[in-house]
């Protein structure tokens, strides 16, 4: 198997600073202890390609899905993702696969903790992908382009733990509008609660309160990134902790005799949010047409992975652990097959069709979330106009790739 250029991105720092330079508030909520152990810097030596692109002729098929023709000289892209995130795999796939290297790409892959920290760095990378609190810092702060959509959490991604020993475990579900999720609003009430601060875990929680008649400031918000959240209440801190991913599957939530108990999540609340593929605007003013090379091949990567689950989830296994995270091949299948990739065919109703007030369905997917947020008192309305009126959303690539495709 070919092996990827990856960087691992200093990721533990900077989530709330963030938030402020947007000019925003967390409402209530104690942050974290800074971690000053970032996780080191990996790198491999790429592998020789089977078959190199001369610039002139078509890229080898090979099991593409469609010919891509390659860029007519070679360009460098460093593409961000974020760490233990499904979507980051159609870049990861592209390579191991040797279509970006067939089209004329040399991609270096760097990994983060959340979207806010991304794009907090966003002049140190081209494109990547990421949920709806980068997508909203990055287009706010740093002017960021949206160009797809990557994935959606339609299945279990999000999700909030308790101990077993909770009241809210022990008072079982059927309280507010959302029959499965645990607790009464009075034993949520005044609890620490780990969740990375502007997230789509987040958010997840924020729609678990309101389901109780509760907002964020009923709650103590302990501000870090999902994968130190996971450990720190491993290890017995807080009263609840959000975790993302392949982490639900982990054997110390999900054993028989385990002392946690999954008291709300995203599939229990419907509300799954979109990751998009987004490009830096330096990335976009001067390598376009590389940014729409490796915007096809990842939304074709995807495509291929929607089709080839078994093979997909091994090589999430890979990536994750080249960036240091040991799952289990049949946690990452689960993932895959409760969260598939967005087709080329979704992509273009994105583009194309509205929803029932009007609004593009690939704007409406980022403005609903951003409601939401005006009302944690994370932004507020005057942010939201400014992102509106900012309207970064790049249909054409998107569209010419389908064209091309179909």
């Amino acid at each position: 198997m070919r092996k990827n250029l990856k960087k691992a991105a200093a990721v533990a720092l900077g989530l709330a600073c963030v938030f402020q330079l947007a000019g925003c508030s967390t409402g209530k909520g104690t942050e974290a202890p800074k971690e000053t152990n970032a996780p080191a810097t990996t790198a491999a030596k790429p592998a020789d390609a089977s078959m190199e692109a001369d610039g002139q002729e078509e890229a080898p098929a090979g099991d593409m899905l469609w010919k891509v023709e390659p860029l007519p000289e070679k360009t460098k892209l460093v593409v961000s993702y974020l760490a233990n995130s499904t979507p980051g795999l159609t870049t990861y796939i592209a390579q191991q696969k040797g279509w970006l290297e067939q089209c004329n790409l040399d991609v270096e892959m760097v990994y983060f903790a959340g979207g806010p920290a991304q794009m907090e760095a966003s002049g140190s990378w081209d494109v990547g992908t990421t949920g709806i609190g980068g997508v909203i810092t990055g287009v706010l702060n740093s002017d960021i382009k949206i160009l797809g959509v990557a994935a959606r959490d339609q299945g279990l991604f999000q999700a909030f733990f308790a101990r077993k020993d909770s009241d809210i475990v022990k008072d079982g579900t059927g309280y507010g509008t959302v029959p499965e999720v645990y607790g009464k609003p009075d034993s949520w009430k005044g609890k620490d609660i780990l969740t990375a601060v502007g997230t789509t875990n987040n958010y997840t929680l924020y729609c678990t309160l309101k389901s109780l008649g509760l907002t964020l400031d009923d709650v103590n918000l302990i501000n870090m990134d999902i994968a130190s959240a996971t450990t720190a209440f491993l290890a017995g801190q807080g009263d609840l902790a959000g975790v993302q991913g392949t982490m639900i599957y982990d054997e110390a939530y999900q054993k028989a005799d385990s002392d946690y108990v999954m008291v709300s999540s995203d599939q229990m609340l419907k509300s799954g949010l979109s990751v998009n593929y987004v490009a830096s605007p330096s990335a976009w003013e001067n390598k376009q047409e590389a940014v729409s090379k490796w915007l096809e091949l990842a939304t074709m990567a995807g495509e291929w992975a929607n089709a080839n689950q078994d093979e997909a989830a091994q090589m999430m296994t890979d990536m994750y652990q080249s960036d240091g995270y040991d799952t289990k091949i049949e946690d990452n299948l689960l993932t895959i097959k409760e969260n598939p990739f967005t087709t080329l065919e979704e992509n273009k109703q994105f583009f194309t069709e509205k929803d029932e007030n009007g609004e593009l369905l690939a704007k409406s997917q980022i403005y609903n979330p951003m409601d939401g947020y005006v009302e944690m008192g994370n932004y507020t309305e005057d942010q939201l106009e400014e992102l509106k009126a900012k309207d970064n959303f790049i249909d054409k690539v998107m569209l010419d790739i389908y064209d091309r495709a179909k």
